[in-house]
């Protein structure tokens, strides 16, 4: 399930880096509506969210905090590596 959890952090990261206006035009090359950004962040949020979740019920509160934690961490770094990668091709 580690995988799963790692999976569905990045993907929250990922939304809520498109769910901000800089770095949609960084990455998508446009400004998509507020609705839709909204949209994104909030899904976003639901997937850290479930990711900590994950790694709670996966490992108990004590050490599945600290998994999730260290989760979190490596996928924000993998999504920002990728949406610096991304904007400097444009």
């Amino acid at each position: 399930m580690m995988p799963l959890c790692l999976l569905t952090a990045i993907a929250g990261f990922a939304a809520l880096c498109l769910g901000m206006g800089r770095h949609q035009r960084d990455v998508l090359g446009t400004s998509l509506s507020a609705r839709a950004s909204r949209r994104l962040k909030a899904l976003g949020w639901t997937g850290l969210t479930a990711s900590f979740v994950l790694a709670i019920v996966r490992d108990g509160p004590a050490l599945g905090s600290v998994y999730a934690l260290g989760e979190l961490t490596l996928s924000a770094l993998t999504v920002a590596l990728v949406a610096s990668r991304l904007a400097s091709r444009r």
